[in-house]
């Protein structure tokens, strides 16, 4: 019988064999998908170690990202305007700021895998490992669509423009990823708010770079 470990890394090469219908490829416990309007990422969450009556108990999840191409081009500019290292499209992640926004709280939540204490090897506890196999597959479908459907046109844009208390970060992403349509009254309006809040100068250098008047 599989110890906790054992049958996390089980139950993450099923996530894996899972994904694939919906287009997701990689190994270990990150998959990706490059699409026309940037790449979609889904992976296995680090995982945290905690101790209950005496007995380990490993909880995990999932994450996703998606990352509109516009977004991923400004990242890798502003890398090399400071010398870091450019990033591969695969390998992208952010804006970080609405991805798990619209998953059914449920569907969010960790899983826990304990130890069964009637075993003298310390298995995990096999009801843990059917609880996770059998919320695997809702899950990932929720996970999947949710990250492909961010990288349809302009969807990431919308639900940023329609988020409410944009802070300093959202604002950015917002004047990156309108200034890939090019200048219009939409990108004013929101430039004025992003001076409002602080603003990172590299991204108006990179908006006027793209002969954005700013």
């Amino acid at each position: 019988m599989d110890g906790p470990d054992s049958a996390l890394r089980r139950l993450t090469r099923e996530a894996g064999k899972l994904l694939r219908p919906y287009g997701f490829d990689g190994k270990d416990a990150a998959w990706t998908q490059v699409t026309p309007g940037g790449v979609a990422s889904i992976r296995r969450s680090r995982t945290q170690r905690t101790w209950t009556d005496g007995q380990q108990v490993l909880r995990f999840g999932l994450e996703l990202t998606a990352t509109p191409t516009a977004w991923w081009q400004f990242c890798n500019w502003r890398n090399a305007q400071r010398d870091l290292p450019l990033t591969e499209l695969e390998q992208a992640t952010g804006p970080g700021l609405i991805d798990e926004h619209g998953i059914l709280a449920d569907l969010t939540q960790w899983w826990s895998l304990r130890v069964d204490p009637d075993h003298h090897s310390r298995p995990a506890l096999q009801s843990d490992v059917d609880t996770v196999r059998t919320e695997l597959p809702a899950r990932i479908h929720a996970y999947a669509r949710r990250a492909l459907r961010l990288l349809e046109p302009n969807v990431y844009l919308d639900e940023l423009l329609a988020a409410p208390n944009p802070n300093a970060a959202t604002w950015e992403a917002i004047v990156v990823l309108l200034a890939d349509r090019g200048p219009g009254p939409q990108l004013d309006d929101a430039l004025t708010q992003f001076r409002l809040s602080a603003p990172d100068p590299d991204v108006m250098t990179y908006l006027r770079g793209r002969a954005v008047p700013v």
